[in-house]
């Protein structure tokens, strides 16, 4: 028989992914910096693995999707303060 507490854990945990894409959609930029970080773990493995050439390549990628990621928070920022909101 379930508890409160499983039941609870059970509804929080089937509420994540909704939340997840809430905020990915109120904030684009996260998407692109996690997506940097991501490549940039993948440019590492390859390094490791030797492969110069395939490190680059997605190091190249890496940068582009911090540099979308810099200039949508950018955007983001400047949105919200002709709006008189406060961004953290």
């Amino acid at each position: 028989m379930a508890t409160k507490t499983n039941v609870a854990t059970a509804l929080n945990l089937n509420q994540i992914p909704s939340k997840i894409s809430q905020y990915l959609r109120k904030n684009p930029a996260t998407a692109f910096i996690l997506a940097f970080e991501a490549l940039l773990i993948a440019a590492v493995v390859e390094l490791i693995e030797g492969n110069v050439g395939g490190a680059n390549a997605v190091g190249v990628y890496a940068f582009v999707a911090l540099v979308i990621g810099v200039a949508l928070h950018a955007i983001s920022v400047i949105k919200g303060s002709k709006e008189g909101k406060i961004s953290l």
